[in-house]
């Protein structure tokens, strides 16, 4: 330690072991270490720089010995898999979920194949203000806003719309 008062202890420990060289060195190190405990590759890579971001935040309190510095870094390649799992997990089950709720409500927004073609048979912009109002539930002039028209364009286009939709199907279908 030099004789300047501002070097703390705490700043020589941080000296001692350069957070550059250390991570320069850790990288293959580490993404094999994820690689071999994460499914995704992707998800390995996150990890090695998520760790690496940690270590840079936390670099006052690296070890000054590379051996020990080395440890403490696997230490926090630990805590951020173990977040990575507990994030996958809250991932899946939100995804089940999802996936349940949709197979319950498929069957409510499911249009059959006639309705599918003349639905298609709009143009894009058409179509997309049309399932706004049918599917989502929107008014017209808000479904309208959302495509950016104005109120009284939106119900034109959406009344154009269902005249052309009441000559491709059953009367019955169009509301």
């Amino acid at each position: 330690m030099t004789g300047d008062p501002t070097v703390t202890p705490e700043r020589a420990a941080v000296a001692a072991v350069d957070p550059d060289a250390l991570a320069r060195e850790l990288i293959p190190e580490l993404l094999s270490y994820f690689v071999r405990r994460l499914d995704d590759p992707e998800d390995a890579a996150d990890a090695v720089s998520e760790t690496l971001v940690v270590i840079w935040r936390r670099r006052r309190h690296l070890p000054n010995e590379p051996d020990a510095a080395r440890a403490w870094s696997y230490g926090v390649a630990r805590k951020v898999l173990a977040n990575a799992r507990r994030g996958r997990l809250r991932r899946d089950a939100a995804s089940e979920r999802l996936r349940e709720r949709l197979a319950e409500e498929i069957v409510d927004v499911a249009p059959d194949l006639d309705l599918r073609r003349a639905l298609e048979s709009l143009s894009l912009a058409d179509r997309d203000l049309v399932l706004l109002v049918a599917w989502e539930g929107f008014g017209v002039a808000e479904a309208g806003a959302t495509l950016g028209l104005r109120p009284d364009a939106a119900r034109a286009r959406y009344s154009r719309a269902r005249a052309r939709l009441r000559d491709v199907l059953d009367p019955e279908t169009v509301r």
